[in-house]
């Protein structure tokens, strides 16, 4: 199926060197509108909802199945894919279709300013690209200067989902953002980007504020009665925390001021 997929693209090849772009995670698009460089983009996976423009772009499936050929209808030539969640397999079945790749990735709050530089290169943008990666720097280092050595650490739970209780481990770029408000997520020793947890095991770790994302109805409705009378309950928005886009940003300044408040 393959080679005769890659056959279409060699008859519908476009004629010109205008990139024409796909990104297969919400955060690439977001990444790719951060730069101003949204003009390249072609078709766009599920949940690629931010800014609302990009929610007009064509879907070419989600995280996990493509379709191969709604990319070839749409004459894609460049794949940006998510070094540590794009799959090795998706990535050659592209590049078997005569599709370059480029790996972005972003575990790492300093690694976002150099993927809005990669970017801004690859995209012929490079300007946008330097300066939103100049603004987040900037915006990084206000928050940081902004933190009282002297204010104790508060302990964080972050609940991703209360059916399984899922978490965020010390992979996860989330532990960087709560260092900006000086706090500390209590899972941060497990060596995973996610896991399932007990509500014994967070109870027991005894954290000062717990984190949800909003939602509809109340997230911390699963939990037994009385188990949270001494613990603060914040809901937040999650793309604005740990998305890994500029918005981190704006998701941590709020951090600072509820989660302190």
């Amino acid at each position: 199926m393959l080679a005769g997929l890659a056959w279409l693209m060699a008859q519908t090849a476009i004629g010109d060197d205008t990139r024409r772009v796909i990104t297969l995670a919400p955060h690439l698009t977001e990444l790719v509108f951060a730069v101003g460089a949204q003009d390249r983009l072609v078709g766009v996976v599920d949940y690629s909802d931010f800014p609302p423009t990009a929610q007009e772009l064509p879907r070419i499936g989600d995280a996990f199945r493509f379709d191969y050929e709604r990319i070839l209808t749409l004459e894609a030539d460049l794949a940006l894919a998510w070094r540590g969640g794009t799959s090795a397999q998706v990535g050659e079945a592209l590049e078997a279709l005569g599709i370059e790749l480029l790996w972005i990735e972003t575990r790492r709050l300093e690694q976002i300013p150099s993927a809005l530089r990669q970017l801004g290169s690859a995209l012929d943008h490079h300007a946008g690209g330097a300066r939103a990666a100049s603004r987040f720097e900037t915006e990084v280092e206000a928050l940081r200067a902004r933190l009282d050595p002297q204010a104790p650490t508060l302990a964080v739970f972050y609940q991703v989902s209360a059916r399984p209780l899922y978490t965020l481990g010390c992979r996860h770029i989330l532990n960087e953002v709560l260092a900006l408000c000086g706090m500390r997520n209590i899972f941060d020793k497990l060596d995973v980007e996610a896991a399932v947890v007990d509500r014994e095991a967070v109870i027991a770790a005894d954290p000062d504020l717990i984190l949800a994302p909003t939602g509809a109805g109340n997230p911390f409705a699963d939990w037994p009665r009385g188990s949270l009378d001494s613990i603060r309950r914040v809901e937040v928005d999650p793309d604005r925390l740990i998305r890994p886009t500029p918005r981190l940003i704006d998701g941590a300044r709020d951090l600072c001021q509820r989660g302190r408040s």
